[in-house]
Order: C-alpha cells, then sequence, then structure tokens
C-alpha cells in the first residue's frame, strides 16, 4: 500500500557517494584489474567520486513524486493573523549603535491564501489537504485583534514584550502560558477566556502568524496537537544590521519544478516554515531520512520521506478531518 515515490538520480547519487568514509562500489565496475595496490584504488575511488559529485551539481534535484495512498485526508485549518500587538526588537550593531525595528503584521488574507496553496503543494505527496475555506469545512483565514476585544492594552502590549524577549531555550512556557493569551478565545474553541487552553475537544487546527515569536525563532508548534504559531519577522542571524526582517511568503523562481533547491529561498519563506510547523501537530520530528531538503531537518525544508508520510497520515486520521458533509 505504501510505496516511496522515486527520488531523482542527483539525490541518490549525491547520498551515496558524497561520504568520504563508506563507498560502496558500482555493481559491474572491477577496479583490480586497473590498480595494484589498495592505495591505488583508493585514488580511483576518490577521483570516480569527484566525476560523479561534478555531473550531479549539473543534474536537476526533483521533489520527491507523490506516494500511493488510498485516500486524501483533508484536515480543517484556521490560520489567524494576529494584529493590534506591535513588537519592538532593540539590536545593538558593530559599531555600538542601537537599531529598533517595530513589527506589526504584514500578510494580509490574499497572501495567506498563497501561502497556504504553497503549504498544500508541500504536502500533497503525502496525501494531506489543509483546507481553510469555510464553504469546503475549513476555518477561514481571519485578520485577529490580540487577545480579543476583552483584553486590556497594557496587558496586551506586556505579553508582546514577553515574545520580543524570548529567548531559545527559554524555561517560561510560552506555548501554554504566552501564545495562547494572545489568542482571540472567540475563534478558539480550545482556549478559554482565561487565555488558558481548556479540555474541549479540537474542531480544527489552529496556525497563528504572529509579527515575531522569539529571537532567532521561526515557529513553535504541539507535537502532535493542533495550534501552532510561526513569526513573519526573523532574526535568524541575531544582532545584525537588518534583522529582525520580514521573510519571503513564497518558494519562487524560474527553474522547474518551483518546490526545488534552487528555488529556495536563502532565508526561507513562511510557507515552507509552516508546512515544518503542522508536521510537528502531526507528530513528525526533527529527523531528515537522508534527504537534504527534508522538511523537518533538511539544509532546505520541502519534502517528507516515506516514513514521515506514513507516520503523519496515521496521526491525521485521528481527527480533526473535515466532516463528511462537505
Amino acid at each position: 500500500m505504501w510505496r516511496a515515490g522515486r527520488e531523482s538520480l542527483a539525490h541518490r547519487l549525491l547520498v551515496r557517494y558524497s561520504s568520504p568514509h563508506k563507498f560502496t562500489p558500482i555493481k559491474g565496475i572491477h577496479l583490480g584489474r586497473f590498480a595494484g595496490s589498495p592505495a591505488s584504488r583508493t585514488s580511483i575511488m576518490n577521483t570516480l567520486r569527484i566525476t560523479l559529485l561534478a555531473l550531479c551539481s549539473l543534474l536537476p534535484i526533483t521533489p520527491l513524486q507523490s506516494s500511493e495512498v488510498d485516500q486524501t485526508l483533508h484536515l480543517p485549518l484556521r490560520v489567524h493573523l494576529i494584529t493590534g500587538a506591535e513588537m519592538v526588537r532593540e539590536t545593538t550593531g558593530p559599531d555600538g549603535k542601537t537599531e529598533q525595528t517595530v513589527m506589526n503584521m504584514p500578510v494580509t488574507v490574499e497572501a495567506a491564501t498563497a501561502i497556504i496553496e504553497q503549504v498544500n503543494a508541500i504536502w500533497a505527496p503525502a496525501g494531506i489537504n489543509w483546507v481553510t475555506r469555510p464553504e469546503e469545512g475549513g476555518g477561514g483565514i481571519l485578520m485577529e485583534k490580540a487577545g480579543g476585544d476583552g483584553m486590556s492594552a497594557e496587558r496586551r502590549d506586556t505579553l508582546a514584550r514577553k515574545v520580543v524577549g524570548r529567548m531559545r531555550g527559554s524555561k517560561i512556557r510560552y506555548m501554554d502560558l504566552v501564545f495562547p493569551a494572545l489568542a482571540d478565545p472567540a475563534n478558539n474553541e480550545t482556549i478559554g477566556n482565561d487565555g488558558r487552553f481548556n479540555r474541549q475537544t479540537p474542531e480544527m487546527y489552529h496556525l497563528y502568524l504572529f509579527p515575531y515569536v522569539g529571537q532567532t525563532l521561526q515557529g513553535t508548534a504541539k507535537l502532535p496537537g493542533c495550534f501552532a504559531v510561526v513569526g513573519v519577522f526573523s532574526d535568524k542571524k541575531p544582532n545584525q544590521p537588518g534583522y529582525p526582517k520580514p521573510r519571503p511568503h513564497l518558494v519562487s523562481g524560474k527553474a522547474e519544478p518551483v518546490l526545488s533547491i534552487p528555488n529556495f529561498p536563502a532565508a526561507g519563506c513562511l510557507s515552507a516554515t509552516i508546512a515544518h510547523e503542522l508536521g510537528h501537530n502531526l507528530s513528525l520530528v526533527h529527523v531528515d531520512e537522508g534527504m537534504e531538503d527534508n522538511l523537518m531537518k533538511g539544509r532546505v525544508k520541502l519534502r517528507l520521506g516515506p516514513n514521515q508520510i506514513k507516520q503523519a497520515r496515521t496521526q491525521a486520521m485521528k481527527g480533526p478531518l473535515v466532516k463528511a458533509n462537505h
């Protein structure tokens, strides 16, 4: 039932022959007649390896083809574009001067629609489709005021400052105490008026786009779960002039296919980060399955391996799923 798609020739050769310590001879080539000593044989192997790598650099690296699955799983998703929580990050440049970056929500509903379309293109080989359109059973894409109308401006600013001060590895429970509090409980069935998660069964997955989610961080998600946050601004290169800065929305480029390594933005992009965080919601961890463009831990994040596809689908089938009448 589960058969992995075929990887490109370039990828297979790179994985097999790029290691300086592990080399598997090619079937049908006998080096004994050409090399009289182990040293000579090693030299020939190294030359062959370099030649193969050079040839691979000329070949396109294409995405993994769709695995054969019984059916496409349609998962209801609500996208929350958080507004009203101005986030200000101060950095000190090499010259000692303080730079200030003011971050608000630059992503529009129209832009988010295009982003989710590419998220679905990334997840298509797994037979998983994230549905946002309400008429199709999705939760919609909302412009949402941080904390809802019931939150005071003072409380909102305090929480925004906490987010800006978030450091990787912080012991503060941001995913339980800060980000849920900045959500409008009227738009999430799993968050109460106190800004805490309640015990209600999720009706859909909830993705929150904030201006910023912390220093050197781009996203966080419940693993597994139905709650994920992604920052539009990023400072993967902290304390450098020009950072934090907004990241590209999409993988784009002239090379075909679009979702390929040559087109991947150097700073990453929102569609790939969102697809990655939703992978955590579906129980996936940071494993690359030997793929340099693996969605969960690759140098660029675009594809899923066959084991990841099976695991994500198993988790997705536990729900929530789009209801049958849609």
